[in-house]
């Protein structure tokens, strides 16, 4: 239940975002014992998902990373659509940039962000992923920086030197892990299976994933449930990609994610000595065996199309004591796998009823073989980043894509919630940003909440009662402004074995996960505090996203690089780079999933009967509006699978600009410098169309350009006029919020 709460967190990135990267190759794979992936290498070497929250955040469109190559095997497609009418150029689209920077009256987007373009149509980028290493050069700079003293700077430096050291990873192979797949092998019944999963010397639990969470911030912590998925991550997007989707283009987008995750556990098996055609075999059989209860894994975006309260109703539905819990799932011995990570005592739990039931179901002697295989490649995934990575980096380079350097891997070893990701999160903020850019962005984001008051107050289609509920959530909405409320973890009492004293990289790891637990199980029953997402998803990550579970804004230290922030950053710009952002990430409080909790994370609908339909209508229009967008040529966009983003892009840009309106001086050709130099994106045709498939955000171009569209103050800035191509007719312009709500 919280997977769905929490996968609706971001905006332009989104906490509940699906974040694809996609990059398109144009060689095959070269070394003929991974030929079997060629065809799925050659079209889609890599494809991930970002928590990327709803927000307004970075990665929201797919784009090679820093670095890649990324050569399209197909011509760029020019758009060649209109919107409402009048043509507009698609130059988010590689090799679809004009030769002359356009007007802004006629492309504001393409005009503001022209130079970026211009600069990466041979290597499609977005800024916000050309900035993304802020974070990993910055930990780097810290740790070779011994002046700098810690204990649990001392205890990162121990793990980041000894994940830096790959000749003695790769000497040390499987040699540690070996003995924990063996005796997997020599399980023979469901009953050693389970007596296996629950022994105290087994550290792996690759059939649940406990993390201490919140019902109401009022009360204390409870858990969370999730299954722990071999081909997803249920925490970002629950379910979704076993869906069955109606459109072949959505379908398609769902099988290759699975595809694209199922190729490196056909890499993992090559390790343990299987050929590629016997690794594949072996690993293609488990998507459709995890599919049988994945699918029931909860995620949001069903919930739009579902009865208001529909989803509220589930979340008060999976809200179960241990008792009941464990009734649901009489096969799987659910109470002594809690037990084992301390996570057996809370008063209640927040899980999937249907996902828990359709699990217990395939825990059976019948389907043995195939539990002891998702063992051995949870086993192997989570043990990926600290051991010998070279099987994988041949893949990545016979498919023409860079391989991790040493650097690279080290940081990844250690921006783990396992590992060290909330010490590299503190120590960014308190090194790099500093107290000021808390204050700033948090002074920021209260005065975005006093727009969003008045905005409230003002809309006359709302009723009273519905009116002080969604007052309320402002009211009591907690800022975790690049920390979470009750601070960081507190890794003060670690103690790691350096490698002169026989310490490994694997077995430093395993204290590390421990010490997380036992960390995680000191606050359980404890008066909660809105901080659930920080400790189950990195918050070096670049993200930003609101968390209705506990009415909550969240802004990732990783989402703010030096892109997003500085100290000497006007307010313009910030307002610009981040401020659309926080009041995106705001307005989701308030729309269709949001407004089905209260201002203190209970599952009590803000909105009354009559307000959910004169709310639904003014969101029913702006996805009509969207979906007369060609943005490619024959291929519109879904407004209805972009109408929750897009509802927050355009509440958000009006409290954005109601606020620059009240900053003295506020200029507003330089926020749209700043806009669009933040959001600009180059992206190939294939990363495109896997965009406008599957992701529920609006492309980055539109983000700017629609939304300018409704509010006056682009026409009386830039004297837009009947004529120019980024004019509106006043009675076709959409705005929800306000005394101007249409």
């Amino acid at each position: 239940m919280q997977a769905r709460v929490q996968t609706r967190a971001g905006n332009g990135h989104a906490g509940p975002a699906i974040h694809i990267s996609t990059c398109e190759r144009g060689s095959v794979l070269k070394n003929h014992k991974y030929q079997p992936l060629a065809l799925l290498a050659s079209l889609l070497i890599v494809l991930t998902l970002a928590l990327t929250g709803c927000n307004g955040g970075a990665g929201e469109t797919p784009s090679a990373t820093e670095g890649e190559t990324a050569t399209a095997t197909e011509e760029a497609t020019p758009a060649s659509g209109e919107l409402v009418g009048k043509p507009w150029v698609t130059s988010i689209l590689q090799g679809n940039l004009p030769a002359e920077q356009p007007e802004a009256k006629d492309d504001l987007y393409t005009h503001y962000a022209y130079q970026f373009l211009s600069e990466h149509q041979e290597q499609p980028l977005n800024n916000m992923t050309a900035h993304a290493t802020d974070i990993p050069n910055a930990i780097a700079s810290i740790i070779d920086d011994t002046s700098k003293e810690s204990h649990e700077l001392d205890q990162l430096r121990i793990f980041y030197r000894q994940a830096s050291d790959r000749e003695a990873i790769k000497a040390q192979g499987l040699t540690e892990i070996q003995p924990y797949l063996d005796r997997v092998d020599a399980v023979t019944s469901i009953e050693e299976l389970n007596a296996l999963l629950t022994a105290d010397d087994f550290p792996f639990s690759p059939f649940i994933a406990p993390f201490v969470s919140t019902v109401d911030v009022r009360e204390n912590f409870c858990v969370s449930i999730f299954p722990n998925l071999l081909f997803a991550d249920p925490l970002l997007v629950g379910g979704a990609p076993y869906q069955d989707a109606d459109s072949p283009e959505m379908q398609m987008g769902l099988e290759l994610i699975l595809l694209s995750s199922a190729q490196y556990t056909m890499v993992d098996f090559t390790e343990l000595g299987m050929p590629m055609e016997d690794a594949q075999e072996a690993t293609m059989p488990l998507v459709e065996f995890e599919k049988q209860y994945a699918k029931f894994a909860d995620y949001p975006a069903k919930y739009q199309t579902e009865e208001f309260g529909a989803m509220a109703e589930a979340f008060k539905e999976g809200t179960l004591t241990l008792e009941d819990t464990c009734a649901l799932c009489p096969n799987f011995p659910l109470k002594e796998t809690l037990g084992k990570v301390k996570k057996d005592n809370a008063a209640l739990y927040n899980l999937t009823p249907e996902w828990l039931e359709a699990f217990n179901a395939c825990w059976t002697d019948e389907n043995l073989d195939s539990l002891k295989m998702i063992t051995k490649a949870k086993i192997l995934q989570e043990s990926r980043p600290y051991r010998d990575p070279t099987t994988m980096n041949e893949l990545l380079e016979s498919a023409g894509s860079p391989a991790p350097d040493n650097a690279t891997f080290a940081y990844t070893a250690c921006n783990s919630l396992d590992t060290f990701a909330q010490v590299m999160a503190k120590t960014y903020v308190e090194d790099v940003l500093g107290d000021a850019a808390k204050d700033r962005i948090t002074k920021m984001s209260e005065d975005l909440l006093a727009e969003y008051k008045d905005l409230i107050s003002t809309s006359a289609w709302i009723g009273e009662e519905s009116r002080a509920n969604l007052l309320a959530k402002i009211d009591n909405m907690n800022l975790n402004i690049l920390e979470p409320d009750g601070g960081y973890f507190d890794y003060d009492a670690l103690e790691l074995t350096p490698t002169e004293d026989g310490g490994t990289l694997f077995g430093n790891y395993l204290k590390l996960k421990q010490y997380r637990i036992d960390r995680e199980a000191e606050l359980i029953n404890q008066p909660a505090r809105a901080v659930y997402a920080w400790f189950a998803i990195a918050p070096t990550i670049t993200n930003a996203f609101y968390d209705p579970s506990n009415n909550s804004i969240n802004i990732y230290p990783g989402y703010v690089s030096s892109l997003i922030y500085t100290d000497d950053m006007s307010d313009t710009d910030l307002l610009a780079s981040l401020g659309f952002t926080i009041a995106h990430e705001i307005s989701h409080a308030l729309d269709y999933l949001g407004s089905q909790f209260d201002a203190y994370g209970t599952p009590t609908p803000a909105f009354v009967a009559d307000d959910v339909e004169s709310f639904t209508q003014k969101t029913s229009s702006l996805a009509d509006f969207y979906s007369t967008i060609e943005v490619l040529d024959g291929m519109n966009v879904d407004g209805r699978n972009v109408v929750t983003e897009a509802t927050a892009d355009l509440s958000g840009m009006q409290a954005t600009l109601a606020l620059a309106n009240k900053i003295e001086g506020f200029d507003f050709e330089r926020f749209c410098v700043k806009f669009g130099d933040t959001w600009a994106t180059v992206a190939d045709a294939m990363s495109l169309q896997a965009t406008i498939a599957s992701d529920n955000h609006p492309l980055h171009n539109l983000r700017m350009n629609v939304n300018m569209q409704m509010f006056d103050t682009m026409y009386e800035a830039l004297g837009v006029t009947e004529g120019d191509t980024m004019y509106l007719a006043p009675e076709k312009r959409i705005v929800i919020w306000g005394e101007n709500a249409s």
